[in-house]
């Protein structure tokens, strides 16, 4: 995740023109990867970060969501993400819906 993963998620936000430089700083934004039952946070200056607790949030609704996400831990996954989000949504000015969740199949 990073070294592969990260250096073609630049090469893709250049080729896209999603990457932004600040005083010669190159940024990206934050946000979630899924991968082989794994779960990353990608942060703005590309650093990789793995939860403990298996789940994480980002944005401005995070810390809301991750509540939700302590609070539902016997729910189902996609209820725990309605959930999430819908709390956020509810208590943060700054998220709201439509929600569109998307699954990839597994390569195996």
């Amino acid at each position: 995740m990073v070294t592969e993963f990260i250096d073609a998620l630049r090469q893709c936000l250049k080729a896209g023109g999603c990457a932004q430089r600040y005083y010669e700083v190159e940024r990206g934004g934050t946000f979630l990867v899924g991968y082989a039952g794994r779960l990353f946070q990608i942060r703005g200056d590309y650093q990789v970060a793995e939860p403990v607790d298996g789940f994480d949030a980002c944005g401005c609704g995070s810390q809301i969501a991750l509540g939700a996400l302590f609070a539902s831990s016997d729910a189902p996954p996609r209820e725990r993400l309605e959930i999430a989000l819908n709390a956020a949504e509810r208590f943060c000015a700054g998220v709201r819906g439509p929600f569109h969740f998307e699954s990839l199949a597994s390569p195996e």
